[in-house]
């Protein structure tokens, strides 16, 4: 139950960041469409791409070598692709123009309470079941960066959509951004340099650091839009 209960305050801390976005400008509308149509992105790429994908490589090569390594390139080749569907939807397209890094955000964040809600029934079992709500800080921290991270690997490909560029190539740099963040995450699974335990704290260094990087970048891309924009 107390993962549930960490789910739902992770969701609540998400809304709340939604609802600041929308209060920034007079057009709610985009935003909570946005939001809703990313919602179920997660579970359904999960479910159609990535599990069954997985299952093919795994049945066919064995859980080691190269099938192992091509591991890391699941999230970026399937997750980043659908986040990009919100872009499909005419509400939402239109408003890009204006608001592209907070609609992305605002998707990222539809997207990754998906995420939040598939983990937490991915992991109820009656281990979990059993703990109480405190256990599960860690999870409500990460899981709310992570939905900000979402929304920061898709501003570069809105931000390109809304000034007429390449959005392929905004999708590209998105794609490497979350490469670069689930990496470390490989190394520590194979205990690479032999830190055994040491890797929590560079996880954890590494996490930190790359918010504040994304927290630049977004802001940036941001200023560099209306900039763009200014008569």
């Amino acid at each position: 139950m107390g993962l549930f209960i960490a789910a739902g305050i992770t969701t609540a801390l998400a809304l709340c960041g939604l609802a600041l976005l929308i209060r920034r400008t007079n057009e709610w509308r985009p935003f909570a469409v946005a939001f809703l149509v990313a919602l179920p992105l997660q579970p359904l790429m999960m479910y159609a791409v990535r599990l069954p994908l997985d299952g093919m490589l795994r049945t066919t090569y064995g859980i080691v070598g190269w099938a192992t390594i091509v591991g890391l390139f699941y999230a970026p080749l399937t997750e980043e692709p659908a986040k990009w569907l919100t872009a499909l939807v005419p509400i939402v397209r239109r408003a890009i123009a204006d608001h592209p890094v907070s609609l992305a955000l605002a998707a990222g964040a539809g997207f990754g309470v998906g995420e939040i809600w598939f983990l937490a029934n991915a992991l109820n079992s009656p281990d979990y079941a059993k703990l109480p709500i405190w256990n599960f800080g860690g999870f409500i921290i990460e899981r709310l960066a992570v939905c900000f991270l979402h929304g920061a690997f898709l501003a570069p490909a809105f931000v390109a959509l809304a000034q007429g560029r390449s959005f392929l190539l905004g999708g590209l740099v998105g794609m490497v951004m979350h490469f670069l963040l689930n990496f470390p995450i490989f190394l520590a699974q194979i205990d690479a340099f032999g830190l055994g335990a040491g890797w929590l704290t560079v996880l954890l260094i590494w996490m930190i650091g790359f918010l504040a990087i994304c927290v630049v970048l977004t802001r940036h891309l941001a200023r560099t839009h209306e900039a763009t924009k200014a008569p």
